[in-house]
């Protein structure tokens, strides 16, 4: 896919400006209402984008701490303590309010008057797949009173089982509005799919098997999900819904986790050494691990570690949490949980720990030499929203839990083959090596001989623990997957093995509000009980 022509900075500038004047559109022979929808798209989806990523400001960073893939020092959030004024709520709120879905209902507008049905169709299946998400992460929403400007600047929050409704004719909608004839057409300014329709079409009804996947506990969707499934026009291979970015500093168009991440003097996430654990095949937290003696051969891809391969604990620049002895790889981490516990959890490790790899944000392959991160990944990794390997691993869950009669093992391999199939294409334009076909074949084969000897409830938990990894660097699609199967098994810092880790808290079941919508909005709900108020398809 074609690098983006708009840089970071420009979004900036965008979420910094007042949409309100930006967007008064008046006729003008030179500047024609053409031009306007081929400007507003790109901007809508870089906000979009930014806003579910896994940089600071993006719903991915918060949602990455809740499953376990990665922790920070020194936070409370490493101990389930979000509240509504925490920036990583309260930005991707107001991006995705405030100038995504803003701008967003703007250009649908003025794609009506003109009858541009290419971006109707494209607007509103994004529209559906930003509020899904917003349903997902806080449950009652404005929705029905939203974007309305002046006319309603005090939305009422309409019921996430509402909106979900209202979302899926909203996707029928766009799909329909895809075929209307117009010179009115998209091309490069689609950063996503460059125009293309037929995958837009196929997006959109994937978007509608992951929703009804969603709501599988509070309704029955066998026949929507039967249905679509029949018809086979769901995301391929080459159909990744996902923001391509590039490599240019100046002006900025990275990945905003690389350059969070390897920009800045020392990376902003550690890595959970639960999640490194369970890919290593190693276990001290529990007396059992899921995938105990099997080595996932993505962790070069997934880690980089910034101190070389031999490294020993002396080697850290500091006193060490989680040292290199303990895994007997170079891999240097903090433990969650353990914030005033462990006494060396607050010491700086900025060049010794390990951080985010090649695949989640385009950082570094793992070579084994070691070497501070500074500007020297790949950068325009493309940040994952909804895959053709999650697309598998749906079906493969609704055919394990009975809502479809499909071959579930099947559905379960191709899940994970299109698994390792990504980090190749991930590796393979950022010039690094590709996997070793018999590592990967030796793995799947050791997941399925698990698979297959497991019951039912086993079995789903096999399934959701790969997409877990496979998810990693897009937290906000595990955290929903979490609440909904209860998989895959989470570290819980009071019934592990260690001494350094322990928590009174319990584990939110959605995001807070942000403090500032309801000191605004006098019709909003009460803040949210975050361990007890779950959205309405948390059964």
């Amino acid at each position: 896919m074609k690098k983006i022509v708009l840089s970071i900075l420009t979004l900036s500038m965008l979420v910094l400006s007042s949409c309100s004047n930006f967007l008064d559109i008046n006729e003008d022979p030179n500047n024609p209402r053409e031009a306007t929808l081929a400007f507003v798209l790109p901007s809508v989806q870089l906000n979009m984008a930014g806003a579910l990523g896994a940089s600071t400001g993006g719903l991915g960073n918060f949602t990455s701490l809740y499953m376990h893939h990665t922790v920070q020092r020194g936070v409370a959030q490493n101990d389930y303590a979000f509240k509504g004024d925490d920036f990583g709520v309260s930005t991707p709120w107001r991006v995705m309010n405030t100038f995504a879905l803003n701008d967003l209902e703007q250009m649908l507008t003025q794609a009506e008057e003109l009858q541009a049905g290419p971006y109707m169709g494209i607007g509103k299946i994004m529209k559906a797949y930003m509020y899904s998400i917003m349903v997902d992460m806080w449950g009652d929403i404005p929705f029905s009173g939203a974007q309305q400007g002046a006319e309603n600047l005090f939305p009422a929050f309409d019921s996430g089982q509402e909106v979900y409704n209202s979302l899926f004719a909203l996707i029928d909608e766009g799909i329909s509005d895809l075929s209307i004839e117009s010179s009115f057409t998209p091309g490069s300014d689609d950063l996503i799919y460059g125009g293309d329709l037929d995958k837009w079409e196929r997006f959109g009804k994937t978007l509608k098997l992951k929703m009804y996947t969603q709501v599988r506990l509070a309704q029955d969707v066998s026949e929507e999900v039967r249905k679509l499934i029949e018809e086979d026009d769901l995301i391929g291979p080459d159909d990744d819904f996902q923001m391509q970015y590039g490599t240019s500093s100046a002006p900025d168009n990275r990945n905003p986790a690389y350059a969070q991440e390897y920009a800045q003097g020392g990376a902003f996430n550690y890595i959970s050494p639960y999640f490194f654990e369970v890919m290593k095949g190693i276990n001290t937290f529990f007396d059992d691990n899921i995938y105990k003696g099997i080595v996932d051969p993505r962790i070069p891809y997934y880690f980089y570690n910034q101190l070389p391969e031999g490294a020993t604990d002396a080697d850290a620049e500091n006193p060490c949490s989680y040292c290199p002895s303990r895994s007997g790889t170079s891999f240097l981490s903090i433990w969650m949980f353990s914030y005033n516990i462990d006494p060396n959890e607050g010491f700086d490790q900025s060049s010794s720990a390990t951080v985010m790899g090649l695949y989640p944000v385009g950082g570094r392959y793992d070579d084994g030499g070691g070497g501070a991160v500074n500007f020297n990944g790949a950068a325009d990794t493309p940040q994952r929203m909804l895959t053709y390997y999650a697309r598998k691993y749906l079906e493969a869950e609704l055919a394990i839990t009975g809502v479809t009669d499909g071959d579930a093992r099947a559905l379960f391999e191709e899940a994970m083959r299109a698994s390792f199939d990504k980090v190749d294409e991930v590796a393979a334009a950022a010039g690094a090596p590709a996997l070793v076909g018999d590592d990967v074949d030796a793995y799947i084969t050791a997941v399925l001989d698990l698979y297959d000897a497991a019951d039912d409830e086993g079995k789903l938990e096999h399934i959701m623990t790969q997409k877990w990894i496979a998810t990693y660097g897009f937290g906000v699609d595990a955290y929903t997957d979490y609440r909904r199967t209860g998989y895959p098994r989470l570290h819980d810092p009071n019934t592990d093995n260690l001494n350094v880790t322990s928590s009174a808290r319990l584990y939110p079941v959605a995001f807070p509000y942000p403090q500032s919508e309801l000191n605004r909005n006098p019709n909003a709900p009460d803040q949210r009980n975050i361990t007890t108020d779950a959205v309405f398809w948390d059964k």
